[in-house]
């Protein structure tokens, strides 16, 4: 008899072990990211799950180039093709319909343009903060490139040639790299936003890039490595909400700030090149 007990017992705590080991040492499934049942360009009622409409997007006028750019490329993408919502890799927002709070200053409603041309970075991001300050009228991409003083000849836009177009269109005040006193750093990115007024930088993304900085937040921490910039981009296809807008570390920004003699060897010509700009007064 307790032969058998003790087998009884044996075979119970193999097959105690056994359950044990199957439902305790198992990788639990991962479960698959649910996207959102909203498509692109559709409204989008979640802020944190970004804006896939174009209520952002201020509307083209002539196409600089329609073999290439940013806004699509007839039989080879359309514009917000490469959108994802709900996508597990990007954490999308809306800047268009936030609003500054404690830890953030960012300029509400700004709209947004997507070059359409390769070269064009500079007058597209120069559009979009002329059309934030009221002034854009009838000019378009093609208009403001022609103020330019080499036009729409398809090369760069250097500081002094974005400066022209503002200076074409009239009634600015700016602050640039050419006229500021002091050392521009974030909190001075922080101090032109509090005014109001768009920053338009020159960088190293995308070996050469003109974006305009619209929002920063300190996240309320004393310390600048979690701080973020908030950015209007004129080339925006990487980020699964072609919506015209980019978030970057702004430590990590402001450390790459250069253009890395692309504009020659001036230091003056290439480094934290930017316009802060508003209406005269």
């Amino acid at each position: 008899m307790k032969k058998v007990l003790a087998l009884l017992l044996a075979i119970a705590v193999v097959v105690a072990f056994a359950a044990g080991c199957n439902s305790t040492n198992q990788t639990p499934e991962t479960p698959t990211p649910t996207p959102s049942s909203d498509a692109p360009n559709t409204p989008d009622a979640d802020p944190v799950q970004g804006n896939f409409t174009d209520e952002m997007k201020i509307p083209y006028g002539q196409d600089i180039s329609p073999d290439d750019g940013a806004d699509g490329v007839p039989g080879y993408f359309t514009e917000r093709e490469g959108d994802h919502a709900g996508s597990p890799y990007f954490s999308n927002i809306d800047p268009y319909n936030m609003t500054s709070t404690d830890t953030l200053t960012i300029l509400p409603k700004y709209k947004t343009i997507q070059q359409s041309s390769e070269w064009s970075c500079g007058v597209a991001a120069a559009l979009t903060a002329i059309d934030y300050l009221g002034k854009l009228g009838d000019y378009d991409e093609l208009t403001l490139a022609e103020l330019r003083p080499q036009g729409t000849r398809p090369s760069a836009t250097t500081l002094d040639e974005a400066i022209a177009i503002f200076d074409g269109v009239g009634g600015f005040e700016l602050v640039t790299s050419r006229n500021f006193e002091g050392e521009f750093w974030l909190d001075t990115i922080q101090d032109f936003l509090a005014e109001g007024m768009p920053i338009l930088i020159c960088w190293n993304d995308w070996h050469g890039h003109w974006q305009v900085i619209i929002g920063y937040d300190t996240m309320g921490t004393e310390i600048e490595s979690d701080d973020v910039i908030i950015v209007a981009d004129p080339y925006d296809t990487t980020d699964h909400n072609q919506d015209g807008y980019g978030v970057y570390g702004a430590e990590r920004f402001i450390y790459n700030f250069t253009m890395y003699n692309m504009f020659g060897t001036d230091r003056a010509d290439n480094d934290m090149l930017f316009i802060a700009a508003k209406p005269a007064a």
